[in-house]
C-alpha cells in the first residue's frame, strides 16, 4: 500500500492531535500553597491579657485580630508570626516580659525565655500552619 502526500499529512495530524490530546487531558496541577500565613500574638502590660491570631494571609490583619482578641486598650502585638510559631514569657518575680518566633513551639518559647530571665513562665504560645 502506498502513502500519498496527502494522506502523509492527514496520517501526520492524527498523531499530532491524539499526542496533543493526551496532554489536554491531563489533571491540572494542584494549586501552590500561599506563600504567607501570617498569625501574632499581642499583649497588654498593664492588665496582663494575652491573645493569638493564626493563619491570616496578611500581616496587618493577624496584628488587628491578636490586638482585638487581647481585649484591653493597650494591647499592642509583640510577635509576628510567618509559617512558624510564637512565644511570650513573664518572669514572675521581676515581671518581666520575653517574646520571641521560631520554627517550633520550643524554640520560641526557649528563646522568649532568655529575654525574660531565668525562671520565666511561658504565657502564650501559637502556631501558623506550614
Amino acid at each position: 500500500m502506498r502513502i500519498t502526500g496527502v494522506a502523509r499529512t492527514a496520517l501526520i495530524g492524527v498523531a499530532t492531535l491524539a499526542a496533543g490530546a493526551g496532554l489536554v487531558s491531563a489533571p491540572a496541577p494542584a494549586e501552590a500553597a500561599p506563600q504567607h500565613i501570617y498569625g501574632a500574638i499581642a499583649i497588654s502590660m498593664r492588665t496582663g491579657n494575652t491573645a493569638y491570631a493564626i493563619n491570616y494571609s496578611t500581616a496587618a490583619a493577624a496584628h488587628r485580630a491578636a490586638e482585638a482578641k487581647c481585649a484591653a486598650y493597650d494591647c499592642k502585638w509583640v510577635v509576628q508570626m510567618d509559617r512558624s510559631c510564637g512565644a511570650v514569657t513573664q518572669q514572675p518575680r521581676t515581671r518581666r516580659w520575653g517574646w520571641a518566633y521560631g520554627p517550633t513551639r520550643r524554640s520560641a518559647e526557649v528563646t522568649a525565655a532568655n529575654h525574660s530571665g531565668p525562671g520565666s513562665r511561658t504565657i502564650i504560645w501559637a502556631c501558623t500552619d506550614r
